[in-house]
C-alpha cells in the first residue's frame, strides 16, 4: 500500500509539473520578448496568446501600455524639434546680423544693427520663459491654492498691460475661484497677449458668474479661427496660417500655455462661436462660499 501511495504520489507530481510547464509557457514567452524588445523600435509588440486566461489578457495590456509609450515618445520627439526648430530662427538672425555687420562694420547702422538684435533675444527670452513654463506644467508641480477674485485679476491684469489696442472691461464683482495666482495671472496674460495679437481695433473682457462656474471671455475683432482648427490652436508650436503666424510675434505656446493652467485647476478653456474675431472661452469652478 505504501508503495502504492508513493506512486500515486509521484505520478500526481509529475502531471502537477506538467501542467504547470504548460501553463507558464506562455508567460516564459512574454518575459522573453519584453527581455528583447528594443528601445529604439518603438512600433514592436508582444505576441498575444489565445489562451483565454490571464495570459492573455497581461499580453493585451502590455500591448497597450508599449502604445502609450510608443506615442508619448513620439509626442516628445515632435515637441523637441518644434522647440529646436522655434530657437534656430531668432539665433539664426541674431548670427548673420552680427556677422554682417563685423565684415563691414562702415556699411551698416550700428544702432539698427543692435535693436534688431535685441528683438531677436526678446523672443529667444519669451520662448524659453514659456518652455521653463511648460516643464514645471508637464512635471505636476501644483502651487499653493488661494481664494481669487477673477475680476479683480482681470482688472489688474489689464490695467498693468500698454495694449496695441483699446481693451474694453466688464466684471462682475464677487467671481472667486479656488487656484494659484501666478499661474492664472499667466493664463489670462496670454489669452490677452493672443487677442492683441490678431486684433484689427479693438479687444473686449469679460469676466461674470454662470451657475456654478466662473467664465472669462476674451473676445477679439482679428481674423478668427476656422472651426476646423478650434482645438488644434491649443496644441503646442501650433501654427495655422499666415494671418497667425510668427511673424506676429507669438512662441506658438501661450493658448497651450493657456489650457494646461486652466485643465490643472479643473476648468476648460475653448474656442466659442461669435459673429466676428476669436472668441475664447475660459471657464472655472467658483470657490464655495466661506463659511460665516
Amino acid at each position: 500500500m505504501l508503495l502504492l501511495a508513493a506512486g500515486v504520489l509521484g505520478l500526481t507530481a509529475w502531471g502537477a509539473r506538467r501542467v504547470a510547464a504548460r501553463t507558464l509557457r506562455p508567460v516564459r514567452s512574454l518575459r522573453r520578448e519584453l527581455a528583447e524588445l528594443d528601445d529604439a523600435d518603438l512600433g514592436l509588440r508582444v505576441a498575444v496568446p489565445s489562451t483565454g486566461d490571464d495570459t492573455e489578457r497581461l499580453a493585451g495590456q502590455v500591448n497597450a501600455l508599449l502604445a502609450r509609450l510608443e506615442s508619448a515618445a513620439l509626442q516628445r520627439r515632435s515637441f523637441i524639434a518644434d522647440a529646436s526648430h522655434e530657437l534656430r530662427t531668432p539665433l539664426t538672425g541674431l548670427r548673420t546680423r552680427i556677422e554682417l555687420a563685423l565684415a563691414a562694420p562702415e556699411d551698416g547702422d550700428a544702432a539698427e544693427t543692435l535693436w534688431h538684435s535685441l528683438a531677436d533675444i526678446d523672443r529667444l527670452h519669451h520662448i524659453v520663459d514659456d518652455l521653463l513654463i511648460l516643464a514645471r506644467l508637464d512635471s505636476g508641480d501644483l502651487p499653493d491654492r488661494e481664494r481669487i477674485d477673477l475680476g479683480m485679476l482681470v482688472e489688474g491684469e489689464v490695467g498693468r498691460r500698454a495694449a496695441s489696442v483699446p481693451t474694453a472691461v466688464k466684471v462682475e464683482p464677487g467671481v472667486v475661484v479656488m487656484g494659484s495666482r501666478p499661474r492664472l495671472v499667466r493664463a489670462v496674460y496670454n489669452l490677452l497677449a493672443n487677442a492683441e495679437r490678431y486684433a484689427a481695433e479693438r479687444v473686449e473682457v469679460e469676466a461674470r458668474a454662470d451657475g456654478a462656474e466662473a467664465v472669462l471671455e476674451v473676445h477679439d475683432d482679428g481674423p478668427g479661427i476656422p472651426p476646423a482648427d478650434r482645438d488644434r490652436v491649443f496644441e503646442r508650436f501650433s501654427r495655422l496660417d499666415t494671418a497667425r503666424s510668427r511673424d506676429k510675434g507669438g512662441s506658438g505656446l501661450g493658448l497651450a500655455i493657456a489650457r494646461q493652467i486652466v485643465v490643472a485647476h479643473g476648468g476648460t478653456l475653448y474656442v466659442a462661436d461669435g459673429t466676428y474675431g476669436t472668441r475664447l472661452v475660459l471657464r472655472l469652478p467658483l470657490a464655495t462660499p466661506e463659511p460665516r
